[in-house]
């Protein structure tokens, strides 16, 4: 080829598309480094943070746990009032890990007693969970309110935990490792699964440039997230961000391929989204719904039957813990009240110290990318999201009702009331965005579709505005809505 030939095909429309490809690989490349780093990072952070204290809500976790096993063992807290109304799914997944390690690796392994004198752990402490309604030691606190306190009394690495029982003298009862690393071990393997089905999912809806980073950015942009990583990885937070995660995958790859086999699994996924947190059922339903509305019954038909095992293992666990397969303790409200404070409101969307805007930034914006966007199943993700979240505004915790009292008895238990707005905010912001965790998978896929929207709108103004010697061939860039999947 001649120098000519070699210039003018340089300059050619086919010259420009073959560099836009170029760019485009060198974006996914960096787009897949910041997720492979995030994963290694956050890794590297459990192994070296994460802790194995139970306090607060995870307690209730632990005895649901251990009401499952088949061994007969003194209960960590006698007084328990609040597991009949937690939902069960977190501790029944978690029955997994532990007959693994019951079978596997304690028959080979000799089990430490550790036994300590009790004490109360300093709420001003780095590494305490915010204040929170829930069960420990009551005869134990001392002045400190039952949130407070951690069993074991000290702060316990995750990665010291095995092999170990704590004494909890007061209870006269143990904090077992098995119980407590089968927990960890569900959540961050829901975690991590939840990643994966994340950037699959963006993988799926926008092959061209799939964002897939916005998994990674999902986890370190928000400190409550990473919180519950670290300090709280007993809760059910990061199994309910996995099964919303893996929900959120099947569900939009089945609206598309129109598949039983794909709607099935999010069908199973649903249902135990809903048995891990049961006020999820509003999500389901909503979803249900607008799919009925679309007159898509095969699918509704597909998502109940995949949904059913979560059902029937429901109804089994209510008829063997409380002797009615319909038992609906999470109606009690001795922990949360339906109420419409404005105040409330505020405080948990948009007020500073506490709001989602500000704490969980991708999850506003998100949703309304889901909103704005064309495709039918990111919609009624969004919507559903929507009244989530709107449940979740008027969920009020009954300690928002009596601020500046010290100490309020919820279940014959002393929890500690904020005395100031801004110490209840620290409660509004721990509540709020960790429940904000479920609409998240959701969250970034509208966000993938509104950032999308902002760039053709970026490049329309700049063909607008620039000469027209320098106008774009025919062969130019192909618009970024062009280059998604047909959704």
């Amino acid at each position: 080829m001649s120098t000519v030939q070699r210039r003018a095909s340089q300059g050619s429309p086919a010259a420009a598309r073959g560099a836009k490809p170029k760019l485009h690989r060198v974006l996914a490349i960096l787009d897949w480094l910041v997720l492979m780093a995030g994963t290694i990072l956050l890794a590297c952070l459990i192994f070296t943070s994460a802790q194995a204290n139970i306090s607060a809500d995870a307690v209730d976790y632990y005895a649901i746990l251990q009401r499952l096993t088949p061994a007969e063992e003194t209960p960590i807290v006698r007084n328990l009032p609040f597991v009949d109304q937690r939902s069960p799914g977190y501790s029944i997944a978690a029955l997994g890990p532990y007959t693994l390690l019951s079978t596997l690796v304690d028959p080979l392994v000799e089990t430490e007693k550790v036994v300590d004198a009790p004490s109360i752990r300093d709420p001003s402490l780095p590494g305490n969970p915010p204040p929170r309604a829930g069960p420990s030691a009551p005869s134990s606190t001392g002045g400190v309110g039952s949130e407070f306190v951690l069993i074991p009394p000290a702060p316990l690495l995750l990665r010291d935990a095995p092999f170990k029982d704590f004494s909890v003298p007061v209870e006269g009862s143990w904090f077992q490792w098995k119980l407590a690393l089968s927990l960890a071990a569900t959540s961050y393997a829901f975690l991590f699964l939840g990643m994966a089905a994340n950037a699959r999912t963006l993988r799926h809806t926008f092959p061209a440039l799939s964002g897939v980073s916005l998994t990674a950015l999902s986890v370190f942009t928000s400190a409550l997230f990473l919180q519950n990583v670290v300090a709280t990885p007993l809760y059910a937070t990061l199994t309910a961000f996995g099964m919303a995660s893996l929900f959120a995958l099947f569900f939009v790859r089945a609206y598309g391929l129109q598949r039983t086999w794909q709607m099935l699994p999010a069908g199973f996924f649903l249902g135990f989204l809903v048995l891990t947190r049961l006020e999820l059922a509003v999500l389901a339903v909503t979803v249900a719904v607008l799919l009925i509305l679309q007159r898509r019954w095969s699918f509704v038909a597909n998502l109940t039957l995949g949904a059913a095992p979560a059902l029937l293992v429901w109804l089994a666990y209510n008829a063997k813990q409380f002797g009615t397969p319909l038992y609906l303790g999470i109606l009690k409200g001795d922990i949360n009240t339906l109420t419409l404070d404005l105040g409330y409101v505020v405080d948990s969307l948009v007020h500073p110290a506490s709001g989602l805007l500000w704490w969980s930034p991708l999850l506003i914006p998100g949703l309304l990318g889901l909103l704005l966007c064309k495709s039918r199943p990111l919609r009624i993700l969004g919507t559903g999201a929507l009244a989530l979240l709107a449940l979740y505004l008027v969920r009020v915790p009954v300690m928002y009702q009596h601020l500046g009292e010290s100490f309020i008895q919820i279940g014959g238990i002393a929890v500690t009331v904020p005395n100031s707005p801004a110490s209840m905010r620290e409660l509004v912001r721990s509540d709020i965005n960790r429940y904000a965790t479920v609409p998240l998978p959701f969250a970034l896929l509208g966000l993938h579709d509104l950032l999308g929207k902002v760039c053709e709108r970026i490049l329309a103004y700049y063909r607008w505005t620039k000469p027209l010697d320098e106008s774009p061939t025919p062969g130019g860039p192909v618009p970024f809505t062009q280059r998604t999947s047909q959704r």
